[in-house]
């Protein structure tokens, strides 16, 4: 299981997104009232000089940075049911690019209502990095299932 090097891009994966989970992805600022808003796992907080003020919640993209390293964790232990881990590894790759849809979504509405600019971090271009990974597992997947039919054809 961790000698295959598919099992290795699942736990990068498995890292950056628990990363993402936990880290602020985004920060608007108000020019007009010089206010600084972050988005980040506890939603959109305002943030004063020494607290976060929560503005509003963002369950929807906390929601999908929780399930991406669940499924992930899933995809390694199911190193025997190779078909099963390729189909998961699809489901986590559409979960990531609905993570960027939720996520602009977001943005666009709360610098709408706030007024604000807003600019991504660096950690939100992890899931990006968690799609070339889990890709990149998913054809070293297909290869190991490719290489047991051809061994059963020849027995």
């Amino acid at each position: 299981m961790i000698q295959r090097i598919q099992t290795l891009y699942l736990f990068l994966v498995l890292i950056l997104s628990s990363v993402t989970l936990f880290s602020p992805v985004a920060v608007l600022f108000n020019k007009e009232s010089a206010t600084l808003y972050e988005i980040s796992y506890k939603g959109l907080c305002l943030l004063d000089e020494s607290s976060k003020v929560p503005v509003s919640s963002v369950w929807a993209l906390t929601a999908i940075s929780a399930i991406v390293p669940v499924v992930t964790l899933i995809i390694i232990f199911l190193y025997n049911k190779r078909l099963i881990q390729i189909r998961l590894s699809i489901f986590n790759m559409i979960i990531m690019l609905g993570y960027y849809v939720i996520l602009f979504i977001y943005l666009f509405y709360a610098a709408k209502t706030l007024h604000a600019d807003w600019s991504l971090k660096i950690v939100s271009a992890f899931p990006l990095v968690n799609i070339i990974l889990t890709l990149l597992a998913m054809r070293a997947i297909a290869k190991d299932e490719a290489l047991i039919k051809s061994l059963n054809r020849l027995r």
